[in-house]
């Protein structure tokens, strides 16, 4: 599986490292009308959370980030970077436990708010992009993970750089994704760009770049 990204804002998000559901408009109007306690949400649920992700305890994870999510909520309106935040979070947790369409429930809730409250070329953007892809690539539905590593890859070589790892990934997920469906020659330019950048970035003899290369001869001899 493809690594998740990780989104940090203000505080470190738990990483592994990556919508059907919408928000009812009565839920909205509920929202929208209820009275938010003042101050800040404390993170004692998050750190818990953190704890047993990276103890590799996914359901206590889970439960915790669904715990921070339920306090969240009465500090914070649904359409802020904090939910958002919880949504990914818990969007991870269903990740590693293979539970990727309810990882992309969660995903996508994430993104309804990264379209109002992020900058559209927003890497966080990119970030909830690339981890939908990555699900959607192990369901092998790989039309709906090709849409979203475009999107990722978009956003990243314009704020990240043509040379950085977020787009190398993205290189070579697209390029496996068409390996998959057998569209060869397209797969092949993608492994080309992947090789470009290695050899832009790493040592002429580092093995990741004689590993591509022998990747793309492979493809080359199939084409023919």
């Amino acid at each position: 599986m493809s690594n998740l990204k990780i989104i940090t804002t203000g505080i470190l998000i738990i990483s592994a490292l990556s919508f059907t559901a919408c928000f009812a408009d009565s839920d909205d109007l509920k929202e929208s009308t209820k009275t938010l306690l003042k101050g800040e949400s404390n993170d004692v649920n998050y750190d818990l959370a953190k704890k047993y992700f990276e103890e590799g305890d996914y359901e206590k994870a889970l439960e915790y980030d669904k715990k921070q999510l339920e306090v969240d909520l009465k500090y914070y309106k649904v359409e802020s970077e904090e939910i958002s935040l919880d949504y990914n979070n818990i969007g991870l947790d269903y990740d590693e436990l293979k539970n990727y369409k309810e990882a992309i429930v969660w995903y996508k809730k994430s993104m309804k708010i990264d379209d109002v409250v992020l900058d559209e070329n927003s890497t966080e953007r990119s970030t909830t992009y690339y981890n939908i892809a990555s699900s959607y690539d192990e369901l092998q539905e790989y039309d709906n993970a090709l849409e979203y590593y475009f999107k990722a890859l978009k956003i990243d070589k314009m704020g990240l750089g043509e040379y950085h790892e977020d787009v190398l990934a993205e290189y070579e997920d697209i390029a496996k994704v068409y390996e998959h469906t057998n569209h060869l020659k397209l797969a092949l330019t993608y492994w080309k760009k992947a090789l470009e950048f290695k050899e832009h970035e790493y040592d002429k003899d580092d093995a990741e770049i004689v590993e591509t290369r022998e990747k793309i001869e492979e493809l080359e001899k199939k084409i023919k």
